[in-house]
């Protein structure tokens, strides 16, 4: 008897509780579903050889992975797939959201940002913040004079 080739999802975000949702992906059903619907043309369209995945799992799984820092491995398994197959899924739905990424990140122009350092200062006293990423605070620093670009292996080159 020959295996099936039709993938069946082990998550249904619809019977998730709304805070496990956010909790495991780090957004909100409603976002999902909105960006499900947005990137299944780029997914879909992309497959060569049909791998029987629905959009909505591909989306959950890279979602997963960006918001826990785990393994792909370890998230492959969780999703169903394997991990070769979950590489080839994160670089086709990083591509699609690479597509789509102006819609949902926006950087305050060059002249807005003293209005947006004062808006955030009223929020929480904080100095100098100019925006936020899911809560998280992230150190803008600008690059060193000299310094022109990284090599694969990690090692700064500075000219």
């Amino acid at each position: 008897m020959a295996a099936s080739s039709v993938y069946r999802p082990l998550v249904d975000l619809l019977t998730m509780e709304e805070r496990h949702v956010i909790i495991t992906y780090r957004l909100d059903r409603a976002t999902i579903q909105e960006l499900c619907t947005q990137l299944e043309p780029d997914l879909m369209s992309a497959i060569r050889h049909p791998t029987g995945i629905p959009a909505q799992v591909q989306v959950l799984s890279v979602l997963h992975f960006l918001a826990s820092g785990s393994f792909q491995t370890t998230v492959a398994i969780e999703s169903g797939m394997s991990q070769p197959m979950f590489s080839n899924v994160l670089s086709r739905v990083l591509s699609a959201l690479l597509k789509h990424m102006r819609s949902y990140i926006v950087f305050p122009q060059v002249e807005d940002l003293p209005a947006v350092k004062g808006d955030f200062y009223a929020l929480g006293h904080i100095p100098n913040i100019i925006g936020t990423i899911d809560g998280t605070h992230v150190a803008l620093v600008p690059r060193p004079t000299g310094v022109n670009r990284c090599t694969e292996t990690g090692r700064v080159i500075i000219q």
